[in-house]
């Protein structure tokens, strides 16, 4: 055992190590703090806890993006964190699926093979290049080298068939590449470029991308149509794998959806088991265009969450972005259109790399690290933080806490030039920007349908539908014909699909309440373990059922601040079919807890909330803990 830093408590090593996955402006001010610590050191969860709590009171209520002059294109709470959140911050996924083996299948106007595209187990050459000074040709030369998950390249463009992924306009950088490349990346990326901070919720899945259009980047309907019908012909879809057909793009006009070929296409498609699913349109109108308004389509819909991080309860968090809307009929039913919600503003999506934008992107960032005084992207280090008493530009003031990290005083024309080309380019990041609309928001369901597949690969397309819908976050604030069945709960999703007639059939979702009659049933087969860890006086514990989905794991347990977040001492048992559970009595307040799992890949272990539990608190670290709630009057 070592000691934590911070509070001189016994803590594993292992543990103390997790400081690297604490969030870069909370480590930052536990720097300027304890000016005494050194990130190598590590720092216990407890310790990180009470600094994230210290660190919350001094976000605004409000956002300050208008504090600023310019304004910053998006909201934030604190000076210290004007940034954009990641999907998975926002909208917390099953980690154990990443898509892989699925095959996604995209219909945009171009694409480009960024690096968040590279397999994921890709040996990247040493040292890696400079990326902003890369030319066309060395991007080219780099990345055709790399292990692509592209099961091939497609295009179709203005009345051809040209396949494989030596054609030119996958390589070109043209203005039209920009659209695929953001809708691939949200869905499959791994965020590489981010540190993985930016990666989509499949970010193992492959993609075909299918380039269709005319010249300047114009998507006739007839041209979505040969889109659909390329993977129709040959069975091509089956030959890819395809289990999922993403359509960012519409029709030209209104029209009944049994009498327009593209919404027919797609019904094929589902009856073949691909799901298909497709942007509602933008412009917030009473009207939906193919293939949005057939009825297997899974037609996708956006919410604005004003860039938080995810936590319950969310009454009154989000605004409903101004998307498309309408009804439809089959077999004498009325489907309601979007039938669901994602996120579709501030999301954060790579730069062309071939664009010059990304040359100017990278010279903000490193504008903008050398006016605040530290990088603000990459690991924290003693050697990247300008400590308190020495000429650092982010000194803190007690004037106003939500502002106690100030931009720069000095330099004040250059800082209003930096955040004007911010504005321009929508910077969040030397390699990425902040985007938005229904393009994005049903990446978003594309990638959770993905998942769902590697979850349980014998989903039929109307069961895929049915779980997405059925676990959504109802909005019952905005009216119904707009919300569907609510925000998508991409967690909550793959969760159902391991039981619906799948490998974890029968088993409670994890973090379940436990009454009297199924706690005997669980503890009478006498394969479950029950770990009685506190009991309020003159009553029993409350009994919660936690699980984990980890197949290739050699040990799981559960670490939280119950057993001073000790691995291996609360331990779960192995189910043949990969999913390690247990029984856990405690007693009343808030419980924090992870799992933690050892496996091949990190035999000294990782630490993973609960994915089956909604329920999250702000950790101080990249995600946040998983919670238990039990009042005293329980």
């Amino acid at each position: 055992m070592s000691r934590c830093p911070g509070c001189q408590q016994s803590t594993d090593p292992r543990i103390l190590a997790q400081s690297a996955q604490v969030r870069l402006p909370l480590a930052r001010h536990i720097l300027a703090s304890a000016p005494a610590w050194r990130p190598e050191q590590g720092i216990c969860p407890t310790c990180v806890q009470r600094y994230a709590d210290a660190f919350a009171t001094e976000r605004s209520l409000v956002s300050l993006h208008t504090s600023t002059e310019p304004h910053t294109t998006f909201p934030y709470y604190h000076s210290a964190e004007e940034s954009v959140a990641s999907q998975r911050e926002r909208l917390p996924a099953y980690h154990t699926f990443t898509g892989s083996a699925v095959t996604i299948a995209f219909l945009d106007s171009g694409y480009y093979p960024h690096p968040d595209l590279v397999a994921g187990d890709a040996t990247w050459p040493i040292p890696l290049p400079t990326w902003s000074t890369l030319t066309p040709q060395q991007w080219h030369d780099y990345l055709y080298t790399m292990p692509l998950r592209l099961a091939n390249y497609v295009d179709l463009t203005d009345g051809g068939e040209r396949v494989g992924l030596t054609q030119a306009s996958l390589w070109d950088g043209a203005g039209d590449s920009w659209h695929g490349q953001m809708t691939t990346t949200i869905a499959a990326g791994s965020g590489w470029l981010s540190d993985g901070r930016y990666r989509g919720y499949a970010a193992d899945a492959t993609i075909l991308p299918i380039k269709i259009g005319r010249g300047g980047g114009r998507i006739p309907e007839a041209d979505i149509l040969r889109g659909l019908q390329w993977l129709l012909r040959d069975d091509n879809w089956a030959r890819y794998n395809v289990r999922v057909v993403n359509v960012s793009v519409g029709g030209d006009f209104v029209q009944d959806w049994r009498e327009n070929p593209v919404c027919r296409a797609a019904l094929a498609l589902a009856e073949r088991g691909v799901l298909v699913a497709a942007a509602a349109g933008n412009s917030g109108a009473a009207e939906l265009k193919a293939p949005a308004q057939a009825p297997t389509v899974l037609t996708v819909g956006g919410v604005d969450d004003q860039n938080r991080p995810w936590s319950l309860p969310t009454e009154g968090r989000f605004s409903l972005y101004p998307h498309n809307y309408g009804a439809v009929t089959q077999r004498r039913q009325r489907i309601q259109k979007p039938e669901v919600l994602a996120l579709a503003r501030w999301l954060p999506a790579p730069i062309l790399p071939v664009s010059p934008i990304l040359r100017e992107m990278y010279a903000i960032g490193a504008l903008r690290s050398v006016l605040l005084g530290y990088p603000e992207q990459g690991p924290l280090s003693t050697t990247t933080w300008n400590a308190p008493g020495a000429a650092n530009p982010m000194s803190r003031t007690d004037s106003h806490e939500a502002n106690r990290y100030r931009p720069p005083a000095w330099m004040p024309e250059v800082w209003y030039g930096v955040r004007q080309r911010m504005n321009a380019h929508k910077w969040i990041h030397p390699y990425y920007q902040q985007v938005d609309g229904t393009s994005v928001a049903v990446a978003q369901v594309s990638a959770l349908a993905a998942q769902m597949v590697e979850a349980n690969p014998q989903l039929t397309v109307e069961a895929l539908r049915a779980i997405i819908q059925t676990t959504a976050l109802p909005l019952p604030y905005h009216p119904a014909h707009l919300t569907g069945a609510g925000l998508i709960q991409p967690a909550l999703a793959v969760a159902t699909a391991l039981r619906t007639h799948g490998p974890l059939s029968g088993f409670p979702l994890s973090a379940t309440r436990l009454g009297a009659n199924e706690l005997q049933k669980w503890r009478k087969q006498g394969r479950v373990p029950f770990i009685k860890l506190t009991e309020p006086s003159g009553a029993p514990a409350t009994v919660f059922y936690l699980g984990l989905f980890a197949p290739q794991a050699r040990a799981v347990s559960v670490v939280g601040d119950f057993n001073q977040w000790q691995p291996g001492v609360h331990a779960l048992r192995a189910t043949q079919q990969g999913w390690w559970h247990g029984l856990f009595g405690l007693g009343p307040g808030v419980h924090a807890y992870r799992f933690w799992v050892e496996d091949a890949q990190t035999p000294q272990g990782r630490w993973l909330p609960d994915p089956e539990n909604p329920h999250r608190q702000e950790s101080g670290y990249i995600e946040g803990h998983s919670v238990l709630t039990i009042s005293t009057e329980e």
